[in-house]
């Protein structure tokens, strides 16, 4: 009995971890298939970006000492709010991957590891998120995610294309 009981608890706490992920996944893939570009003079780093829709700009940015991830859009209802944090979910570890026109590598004429906001074609996510240390050993369960590599469709590549 204890063995069914800690095996539910750990199965409930990963649904709860998954739909999170799925939750957040969710405004994310909305708002990069709507992206006409990554705003222009940004500097998108692993943890932050800011996308230029046709609502307007919405950014976000990942908070390694809060463990979660802001949304703050200058439109709609819902302009700013957390995801991947709750009772039930820790974000550890966040990260955009930026692909560019020349495969990855930046195309900075003045600085090769700056992501230069109109070389940016392409942007993947990565995260794990895991239930909160306070939950016992026997329990706790971790979910990672890694999403497809997002077009940003409306984008013209650097030589007007």
């Amino acid at each position: 009995f204890v063995f069914l009981s800690r095996n539910l608890s750990r199965q409930a706490n990963y649904h709860s971890l998954e739909a999170q992920g799925r939750e957040a996944l969710t405004y994310l893939r909305r708002d990069l298939a709507l992206a006409q570009t990554v705003k222009n003079g940004t500097t998108p780093t692993a943890t932050a970006v800011t996308l230029v829709l046709p609502a307007g700009e919405v950014t976000y940015t990942y908070d390694s000492a809060a463990l979660k991830l802001r949304r703050q859009a200058d439109f709609g209802v819902n302009r700013d709010f957390s995801l991947l944090k709750g009772d039930f979910c820790s974000c550890t570890a966040f990260a955009f991957d930026y692909y560019t026109t020349t495969g990855g590598a930046s195309t900075s004429p003045i600085e090769a590891g700056v992501n230069v906001p109109y070389s940016i074609k392409q942007i993947k996510v990565r995260f794990p998120v895991e239930t909160p240390a306070s939950f016992s050993a026997a329990t706790r369960a971790s979910y990672d995610t890694v999403s497809a590599r997002y077009l940003i469709r409306n984008k013209q590549f650097p030589d007007g294309t």
